[in-house]
């Protein structure tokens, strides 16, 4: 009987620490590196599928309170260049503004006589803040 007693003091004691470890790493936010290239990305992967509505949803409050997603995608469906692929390199930070590097593949059809299209990839550097605890997207002017 004693054994059994122990054993389940050891038991409950063990839950509780087991539940200690897990809701404390549930309720630990995860590194701000972290949270910018996920957010990068993700507005990236809903540019290139043409889902417009969730990628404003990353573009900055300032931005949203002048631009609608009609807007925004106006000006995206009439630009000549058109998006093939998107990948995060990298990102450097000061305090709650980052600069993140993205590569981006795109095509320009007949960008010259003679040439019906131009396949390329370029270094995309975009600016991101931090506002309400959250990061957003900060377009340039233009």
């Amino acid at each position: 009987m004693k054994n059994h007693k122990m054993m389940t003091r050891a038991a409950a004691i063990a839950g509780a620490v087991l539940f200690a470890v897990l809701t404390g790493c549930a309720t630990v936010a995860p590194p701000a590196g972290d949270m910018i290239a996920e957010r990068a990305q993700a507005r990236w992967d809903a540019l290139l599928a043409k889902d417009y509505a969730t990628a404003y949803t990353y573009y900055s409050p300032g931005f949203r309170s002048k631009a609608s997603v009609a807007d925004l995608e106006i000006k995206l469906r009439l630009q000549r260049v058109k998006w093939t692929s998107a990948k995060y390199r990298d990102h450097t930070c000061a305090e709650e503004v980052c600069t993140v590097r993205v590569d981006i593949g795109y095509r320009v059809g007949a960008p010259v006589p003679g040439v019906d299209v131009w396949n390329g990839i370029d270094l995309v550097e975009e600016q991101w803040v931090k506002t309400g605890g959250e990061w957003w997207y900060v377009p340039r002017k233009g």
